[in-house]
């Protein structure tokens, strides 16, 4: 069975949590899957609200990694950009960030969290979920080489 295989067999037994205007699971114990609600209106408050679901679900996780899928954004405030950038940033433990975009605008979105400078984070936009899947876990496979 293949690594993407594997993740969607496991996202399936997964638990789903949700916020306003997003769900998550934790999949295999190391990569958080997270989901735009459909045309989601993100704001600062729901950006801390977010990354306080994420920090809950890895509170027992000593490195992982995550895949945004962006694909029903409507938009997101400059304060939320800001926040998930920085919240990103000030995360050791996260090892990389696969955004998943379905159009330019949400390109557009993407293309703003990888603007920021100083990422510790790796980060990379995708057209294609299996294929960010399979560069998660490389990022993964790479991190735990180096005794992360």
């Amino acid at each position: 069975m293949s690594r993407v295989d594997d993740f969607y067999k496991s996202l399936k037994e997964a638990t789903e949590h949700q916020t306003r205007c997003s769900k998550a699971w934790l999949v295999s114990n190391d990569v958080i899957f997270v989901e735009c609600k459909e045309r989601a209106e993100i704001e600062l408050e729901d950006a801390k609200e977010d990354m306080q679901l994420s920090e809950k679900l890895v509170a027992e996780v000593n490195y992982f990694a995550t895949i945004i899928n962006t694909a029903n954004i409507k938009s997101i405030s400059k304060e939320a950009r800001d926040w998930y950038s920085q919240s990103q940033n000030d995360n050791p433990r996260n090892v990389s960030v696969a955004l998943i975009v379905n159009s330019f605008y949400t390109r557009i979105i993407a293309n703003f969290f990888l603007g920021f400078k100083n990422s510790r984070t790796e980060m990379k936009i995708f057209n294609e979920k299996d294929v960010a899947i399979e560069w998660l876990y490389e990022q993964l496979d790479f991190n735990a080489s180096f005794g992360g």
